[in-house]
């Protein structure tokens, strides 16, 4: 992560030049620097604070997160579990068969946007075409 400190010290130094007796300097120039520099400042001082109060994601070890993961489970009791090869297939067959996702999910107790990515993934993965085996 960027040093606010370091930018900061950075355009006062670039504006100290500028102030002097530009005869060796372009003040112009070193100000513009001084700007930037400062910029950079403000813009590494703001990516800080919101690092500080962004919240941890759910995949945090610790008590929120067990909390977090049994309220879904309550609901979809296979949720963030890892798939299986019998889940699979059993996944496969049931689309194939028509099924929406939905009804894949309550019937296999996943979550619909996990049912809907791991169809993608495995049919991505499996060249026969979606539908009925013949």
């Amino acid at each position: 992560m960027e040093d606010p400190e370091h930018h900061a010290a950075a355009a006062r130094e670039h504006a100290e030049r500028a102030r002097g007796d530009g005869r060796q300097n372009d003040p112009p120039v070193l100000a513009g620097l001084a700007q930037a520099e400062a910029l950079l400042a403000v813009a590494a001082a703001i990516s800080s604070l919101a690092a500080a109060i962004t919240p941890q994601p759910a995949s945090a070890p610790g008590p929120d997160r067990e909390h977090w993961l049994a309220g879904i489970r309550d609901q979809y009791p296979s949720a963030y579990k890892p798939w299986t090869a019998d889940a699979d297939n059993a996944l496969l067959r049931a689309h194939r068969d028509g099924q929406d996702p939905a009804g894949l999910a309550e019937a296999l107790g996943r979550q619909p946007s996990a049912i809907r990515s791991r169809l993608r993934l495995l049919t991505m993965q499996d060249p026969r075409p979606a539908g009925p085996e013949g």
